[in-house]
């Protein structure tokens, strides 16, 4: 459980400092273009995270976790298709990008291990 709160947490540092650089380097519109992109990602991990402590107690299952992961790739998917349908001014590579690093960023969590 360790390991998930720590990719949690580098993945929002991820989407924080992929924001503020789209933001400084290319306007208002690619940083916006930037956080939707990460949150498209990062908040499904969360929320699987959630799901995770809120039933700790209750023996790991494996079909539970491949419904976890699951749940998680369905918002992820859900997430882009809404992002790109209802914000029209979206810049296509900060969104992307984004997405990509902190979807990689549990590489970071990974290696900080202890």
């Amino acid at each position: 459980m360790k390991a998930l709160r720590r990719t949690v947490f580098w993945q929002s540092g991820a989407v924080i400092l992929c924001g503020l650089v789209s933001w400084v380097a290319a306007g208002s519109v690619a940083g916006i273009s930037s956080l939707l992109g990460g949150l498209v990602c990062a908040l499904p991990s969360m929320l699987v995270v959630l799901l995770m402590h809120l039933f700790r107690n209750q023996q790991a299952h494996p079909l539970a976790i491949f419904l976890y992961e699951f749940i998680k790739v369905s918002l992820v998917i859900l997430g882009f298709f809404s992002v790109a349908l209802f914000y029209k001014e979206l810049s296509w590579l900060p969104f992307i990008l984004s997405a990509g690093i902190v979807l990689l960023s549990h590489i970071f969590a990974l290696a900080s291990r202890k």
